[in-house]
């Protein structure tokens, strides 16, 4: 995980940055990494290396939002 990935994170999801990397699940077979935010309500998001991101509710399943990401959705 890069510093550009974290910052990019901690300012969509308005978390910080301890917060970013304890929520954090890499992705290895999409090269990527899931964030979320453990408020109510928060958001969760994949962001791989090149900065392409999906930013998903807390509504989503985890498998949804993979299954998303890997079909080209991005926000």
């Amino acid at each position: 995980m890069t510093n550009k990935i974290l910052l990019t994170v901690v300012s969509a999801l308005g978390i910080t940055s301890e917060d970013a990397k304890t929520n954090c699940r890499e992705i290895p077979e999409i090269n990527a990494f899931y964030f979320w935010s453990n408020q109510r309500g928060g958001k969760a998001m994949i962001i791989n290396d090149d900065g392409e991101r999906l930013i998903a509710s807390s509504a989503v399943r985890y498998e949804d939002h993979v299954k998303a990401f890997v079909s080209g959705k991005r926000n």
